[in-house]
Parts: structure tokens; C-alpha cells; sequence
């Protein structure tokens, strides 16, 4: 059993997201990860405390990553990647830190974890869009 106070900030959270997410979803190609990621934050929005279980944080890290990047665009630059906002990036990175930051104040490695995986994954997919991108040029 989680504790009430954590599970009512967790409630705010969904709340406050939500519909920010429905209307990103609406404009981007989604797959699986966006069900997925819609569902967990409706969860939230219950306070569901099945949202707080360590396989369900980690999936919607990765998927708010994902979301994250789904709101670029991305050209082959000589340093790099150039991105471009397509509207919803500073979205889903509040997101992801306002989740980080709410589960810090239950469990603080869990936040670091996530917050390394969220760094990983972001660096991963990164690196797997520019060799994309190379291979097409």
C-alpha cells in the first residue's frame, strides 16, 4: 500500500497531464508506447497505485522519451543532429521531471534509476535516428 499523500500527488500529476498528452497524441504517429503511455497516465489521473509499480514507471519513462522525440524533427547537421521542435518537447520533458520529482519525495534511488534510464534511452535512440539519417544521405 502506497502512501495517501504520494498517491494524491500522483492523482495531481495524471490531472495535470492528461490532456496535454491527448492532445500530443492526436498530432503525432503513434504506436503501442502511446496507448501504453495514455493509459498510465489516465491511470494516474485515478491514482491508481498499480502506477507506481517499477515495471509501469519504467515503461512510461521510455515512452515519455519517446513522445519526446516524436515532436522533433531531425536533419543531419556536420556536428551532429540539428533538432526542431514540432511542438510538445519542453511537454514531455516537464512531464518526465515532474514525475521524477514526485517520486523522489517517496524514493530517491528509484528517481535516479529512472532518471538514468530516461538519459540512456534518450542518448540510444539519438544515436539510432542519426545513423538513420546517415545511411539515407
Amino acid at each position: 500500500m502506497h502512501d495517501p499523500k504520494i498517491l494524491q500527488s500522483l492523482g495531481a500529476f495524471g490531472h495535470t497531464y492528461l490532456p496535454g498528452l491527448e492532445t500530443l497524441l492526436s498530432n503525432v504517429d503513434i504506436g503501442e508506447w502511446g496507448e501504453r503511455l495514455r493509459c498510465w497516465m489516465a491511470a494516474c489521473a485515478n491514482s491508481d497505485q498499480g502506477a507506481l509499480c517499477y515495471p509501469a514507471l519504467k515503461t512510461a519513462v521510455v515512452d515519455l522519451v519517446t513522445l519526446e522525440l516524436a515532436c522533433q524533427s531531425y536533419a543531419f547537421a556536420e556536428n551532429g543532429l540539428r533538432l526542431t521542435d514540432r511542438g510538445g518537447t519542453v511537454w514531455a520533458r516537464r512531464a518526465l521531471a515532474d514525475l521524477l520529482l514526485l517520486l523522489s519525495e517517496r524514493d530517491t534511488n528509484t528517481a535516479r534509476q529512472l532518471a538514468s534510464l530516461a538519459w540512456s534511452t534518450r542518448n540510444a535512440r539519438l544515436n539510432q535516428i542519426r545513423s538513420q539519417i546517415i545511411e539515407r544521405t
